[in-house]
């Protein structure tokens, strides 16, 4: 009883049957009874601009580039003649200063930050060859060389390009680089250098537009434990079977695969290539791809991830997400169970997917963004130029996914039909207090953010979010989520984009 007192200050009175609540007593309690919990308190923010200036596009990276407990951050833009810059502002007596302005070579395709040798590197790719950038010289060093698959300049654009995590788990940066042919891995080594690249992975997929241009496609991999001896190996799928490369005891990987074929059935594992057009004269169609190879439940063994999409139509689509738990080892392969364990199934179709431990309980839950299609929803878009989507939240509970979503929220798209320009809300997942419980985060519209706290137990979020004003971006491609003080947690950093205005970065550091 003293428990439950602790956890209802109201129930030793009600059980007498002679307490007269005072009027502002009452509605507590009825706050308590709607929402279980008492209110938490409310996050605070130091917000930060850096005004970035006049540019047709800018590329915004943080990183720890002085060594410092506070980020830094590098832009790289591009003016109306395609000349190149970098501009890196450093957080100095309460406000943000530029310390490294200064042209870059017209031949840098993409960027990419890499923590080598102990400190975080801007790194700059031009054709053959990787570079990281001396902010102490204000100088360009060889880091690599290496062929891509990027060969040619975008006009008007230096893109981000992820070409570097830590593939070994001994914390140390690695670089992958995508080629016509596969994949060229560089681990780095202890003192910073790398070892001799190996060549991996199947080529790159290669298609022609409607237009008849031709693109190129990097084969994706996973990254798992495939023959559980203790270190992640790199996976990738080829027409039929899996190509495994695997990790030996100095933390490199083989250059020759190993093969298995799984006992699951799945037509490819790009999910681009899943098609939405109504081309097949309504009959039934189900296209079924590999989404990812992960461990969901927390028995240490990578379970297989499966996407489908099924119907006759735009108008009768379904979706599910299908888990095929790994099971045991065989012959140095993990088994798939052939039939799905768990699944999620939607109306409509599921196109983002966020795996993620909501609530700290050593299993994987999941975030889908869905959308059905129906006649309200196209008469609203073309009324109103906006549409709902659902996001709807799934608790793993005993390694099972229940058949309706814990939590459901509803955000609104917006689109422009006469310029084509469409606006999606930010919508992210952190523990933003410590706590232990994830907590979601989700763009209003382009003045507000919203913030559902953490909770315990299967609502997983408050009902109630905090409001959060601040100009956010267009794009929620443009909001993302990085620790810029070292402080364990993830702060909130936004880029403004405009043409005839200067960009804008914008930091949510929170307290």
């Amino acid at each position: 009883m003293d428990d439950e007192k602790e956890k209802n200050p109201f129930l030793d009175r009600l059980t007498l049957g002679n307490w007269k609540p005072r009027k502002g007593q009452v509605l507590t309690f009825l706050a308590w009874l709607i929402h279980g919990l008492p209110a938490a308190a409310e996050f605070t923010f130091d917000q930060y601009e850096i005004v970035t200036g006049t540019a047709y596009s800018q590329t915004v990276l943080p990183g720890y580039f002085l060594g410092g407990e506070m980020a830094e951050i590098a832009v790289v833009s591009i003016d109306e003649n395609d000349d190149r810059s970098l501009q890196i502002y450093t957080f100095d007596d309460g406000t943000w200063v530029p310390i490294i302005n200064l042209a870059l070579r017209s031949e840098v395709l993409f960027v990419d930050v890499a923590n080598i040798g102990g400190r975080d590197r801007l790194i700059l790719y031009e054709r053959g060859r990787l570079s990281w950038f001396d902010p102490d010289l204000a100088a360009q060093h060889l880091l690599v060389e290496v062929r891509s698959i990027y060969n040619a300049p975008l006009r008007g654009k230096i893109p981000h390009v992820d070409v570097t995590r830590d593939l070994n788990g001994d914390g140390r940066d690695d670089l992958v680089v995508p080629d016509f042919d596969g994949y060229s891995v560089f681990v780095q080594l202890s003192e910073g250098a790398f070892a001799d690249p190996v060549k991996i992975g199947p080529s790159a997929e290669m298609g022609m537009t409607v237009e008849s241009q031709p693109w190129y496609q990097a084969r994706p991999f996973h990254e798992l434990d495939y023959n559980r001896d203790g270190r992640s190996d790199l996976v990738f799928w080829n027409e039929d079977h899996f190509e495994v490369y695997h990790q030996d005891e100095h933390g490199l990987f083989a250059s020759v695969a190993s093969t298995s074929t799984p006992a699951v059935a799945f037509d490819t594992d790009g999910l681009y290539s899943i098609s939405f057009a109504d081309g097949n004269n309504g009959e039934n169609n189900k296209q079924k791809v590999l989404h990812s190879l992960r461990d969901l439940n927390g028995d240490d063994v990578a379970d297989l991830v499966t996407l489908s999409l099924e119907g006759g139509s735009l108008f009768g689509m379904q979706s599910a997400y299908e888990v095929h738990f790994g099971q045991s080892i065989v012959d140095g392969v993990t088994v798939f169970a052939a039939e799905a364990d768990t699944a999620i199934r939607s109306d409509g179709i599921q196109f983002e997917m966020k795996q993620q431990d909501f609530d700290n309980d050593g299993q994987i839950d999941i975030m889908v963004t869905s959308f059905e299609f129906g006649i309200a929803t196209i008469i609203r878009a073309l009324l109103t130029g906006s549409t709902s989507l659902d996001l709807e939240f799934y608790r793993m509970e005993d390694s099972v996914y229940p058949d309706k979503p814990n939590v459901t929220r509803k955000i609104t798209a917006e689109f422009d039909f006469s310029t084509g320009e469409a606006f999606f809300p930010a919508v992210l997942i952190t523990d933003l207090n410590g706590d232990g419980h994830a907590d979601l985060l989700v763009q209003e519209n382009r003045e507000e953010l919203r913030i559902f706290v953490g909770v315990p137990g299967p609502g997983l979020f408050s009902r109630r979010p905090q409001k959060v004003a601040v100009a956010m971006p267009d794009d929620e491609e443009y909001t993302w989520l990085v620790d810029l003080n070292k402080d364990g947690r993830q702060d909130i950093l936004m880029h403004h984009r405009s043409t005839t205005q200067p960009h804008r970065v914008t930091m949510l550091i929170a307290r």
